[in-house]
């Protein structure tokens, strides 16, 4: 049994926490439990050895897994932690798979975490994943409050490099970057005086869960809304 961490006080979480659903399709039993340390936990300039810290009182068995590449950037710093999408494609198997996307150009956001573990389900679905130019820029997070403007910009540019360039939707792996691409597509759209409410950014807990034929509850909260995936699976 793994125990999955994420933060219950923090709606964004819910967007990778939805990997149980995946484990569990692929026989790896989960259970869900809250970060001890609230809401605030993902502060950009919050100490990482005081939540280190208080992971490693808490730990009592070596099977945590970590939800999101952002927290287990920080967390992995104690040996015993897992990273919930590599356990995943350790355990998928071809018949568990009932979507392949090869009708899909795929864009990969690559900044935070280089995203193997997307790259590497993008390549088992079929997908054609699209290569851009501002895949390892940063997203803009990191100084959303201290230049708001050159941080929305940031982000526009990754997002209209991905769609100029043919992309369908594009796939993330760390809680920032879904942050402004999706919640501030809004922003996004107004500064740059483009709409792409057309184009979508999953989790690649998202992602997982419609390749095996779930379709995760978390669509429906996207500030852009994901019609074309939604449809493809029922």
């Amino acid at each position: 049994m793994y125990k999955l961490y994420t933060n219950s006080n923090n709606d964004l979480f819910c967007y990778f926490d939805i990997i149980k659903d995946a484990l569990q399709k692929v026989d790896i039993q989960t259970t869900l439990c809250e970060k001890p340390l609230g809401k605030n936990y993902f502060i950009i300039d919050y100490d990482p050895s005081d939540i280190l810290e208080e992971y490693s009182r808490m730990m009592d068995e070596d099977n945590i897994l970590a939800c999101e590449y952002s927290s287990y950037e920080l967390m992995n710093k104690i040996k015993e932690i897992k990273y919930a999408p590599d356990i995943f494609l350790q355990y998928l198997k071809i018949e568990h798979i009932k979507y392949f996307f090869e009708q899909f150009n795929i864009g990969i956001y690559q900044g935070f975490s280089n995203a193997n573990c997307s790259l590497e389900l993008a390549k088992i679905l079929k997908a054609n994943v699209i290569d851009y130019e501002r895949k390892h820029k940063s997203c803009g997070y990191s100084f959303l409050n201290l230049n708001i403007e050159l941080a929305y910009k940031s982000a526009t540019a990754i997002i209209l490099d991905a769609y100029d360039n043919g992309c369908d939707f594009l796939v993330v792996e760390d809680f920032y970057s879904f942050y402004m691409f999706d919640k501030c597509s809004k922003e996004l759209q107004t500064i740059s005086n483009r709409n792409f409410e057309d184009f979508y950014i999953l989790s690649f807990a998202e992602l997982a869960n419609l390749s095996l034929g779930i379709v995760p509850y978390t669509l429906k909260k996207h500030k852009l809304k994901v019609s074309l995936i939604n449809e493809n699976c029922h």
